[in-house]
């Protein structure tokens, strides 16, 4: 069985690593495609132009490509991509988006999580421990951070829209705070994990002086940024953590879920 992968960031290199020590045939030349079983095309894949963006350029895949690809072959990617589903019900093969799979997403999650503690412990002048550090969000990447942080005995405060939320956020020894009440003047630490955008420049205007705020979520991120930079602060955006940190473990649970697609198809 040939697998095609797309090296696109270092969990692709240990991806490809993977696969070989389990017993497949891996490729990553292009023109190995076309006889591939499986074809990772990395974090998000082709876009609707058929570009897809490899580790030194970007290329355009050929109008008949899905066409001359082997029948029920597997494409996969991390993020979800509509075009290729879309695709998959047009042509021969099976689309697999492994962020949409819970388990993978959960894993995932926790690479983020400690991806990011690691980051904030070697920028920062001081501990986490009784920092006081604002969470926004309080879904999947969200609740690991939040758990990391409270085991390192930071004061954490979860800002959320959702009232029904409070209770679950308690419960775990965090504040919850409703996004309307948000207030920074305190915070030592503000991390983002909602994918559009919550904090302005009103709740900029008076923030701690010596802040760092991190970003973790897709475009169009949670905080505006420009402003941010404008005021001096240090606002950072950390994308793909897990492509960065624990990148081999990373690459297993890729190969783990291709080998689980495989057995059940």
């Amino acid at each position: 069985m040939l697998v095609y992968i797309n090296h696109d960031d270092m969990r692709s290199l240990e991806l490809m690593e993977e696969m070989v020590r389990r017993g497949y045939y891996v490729s990553d030349q292009y023109q190995d495609m076309k006889y591939a079983d499986v074809i990772y095309l990395g974090t998000k894949g082709i876009d609707r132009k058929n570009r897809l963006k490899m580790q030194k350029d970007t290329i355009v895949l050929e109008e008949d490509f899905f066409k001359n690809i082997k029948e029920n072959c597997l494409i996969v990617t991390l993020i979800n991509n509509p075009y290729l589903k879309e695709l998959s019900q047009i042509y021969h093969f099976s689309y697999l988006s492994l962020l949409s799979n819970e388990n993978f997403l959960v894993k995932n999650s926790i690479l983020t999580a400690e991806g990011l503690i690691s980051y904030l412990i070697m920028h920062r002048r001081h501990p986490i421990f009784k920092s006081h550090i604002v969470v926004l969000g309080f879904g999947h990447c969200a609740k690991p951070i939040i758990e990391y942080l409270l085991a390192l005995h930071a004061h954490v405060d979860v800002v959320v829209r959702r009232k029904e939320l409070k209770e679950d956020i308690e419960k775990c020894g965090a504040h919850y705070v409703h996004i309307q009440d948000v207030c920074l003047d305190q915070t030592d630490i503000l991390i983002n994990t909602i994918p559009s955008l919550v904090i302005r420049e009103k709740e900029l205007e008076n923030v701690k002086k010596g802040i760092l705020i991190v970003d973790i979520a897709s475009y169009p991120y949670g905080i505006d940024h420009h402003y941010a930079l404008s005021k001096g602060l240090n606002s950072q955006i950390l994308p793909s953590i897990p492509c960065k940190y624990a990148y081999g473990y990373a690459g297993e649970m890729i190969a783990d879920e291709i080998e689980r697609r495989l057995k059940n198809a």
